[in-house]
C-alpha cells in the first residue's frame, strides 16, 4: 500500500463530501451591470434546462455577454 494511500482516501471523502448538495442554483451574471441573478434551487436536471432556456434567451436578446452557470446549494444545518 502507498505510503500516501490515506492522505488520498481523506480527499476523496472530502470530495464526495462537497459533491453532496441539497440542490443546484442557476446563477446570471451580466458583466455590463455587475447584477446577479439566482434562480432555483432545482434537481440537477432542472437546473440544466434552466440554464439552457436562460442562455438561450439572452442570445435572442443579444446579451451574449452574460454569463449562465449552475452552481451547488449547500442548506444552512
Amino acid at each position: 500500500m502507498p505510503e500516501n494511500a490515506p492522505a488520498d482516501a481523506a480527499l476523496v471523502a472530502a470530495a464526495e463530501q462537497l459533491g453532496q448538495c441539497d440542490g443546484y442554483i442557476v446563477l446570471a451574471v451580466d458583466p455590463q451591470t455587475g447584477e446577479v441573478d439566482a434562480h432555483g434551487p432545482y434537481d440537477g436536471l432542472s437546473a440544466t434546462l434552466k440554464a439552457d432556456r436562460l442562455r438561450h434567451e439572452f442570445d435572442q436578446g443579444g446579451l451574449t455577454d452574460v454569463s449562465v452557470g449552475v452552481v451547488r446549494l449547500h442548506a444552512a444545518r
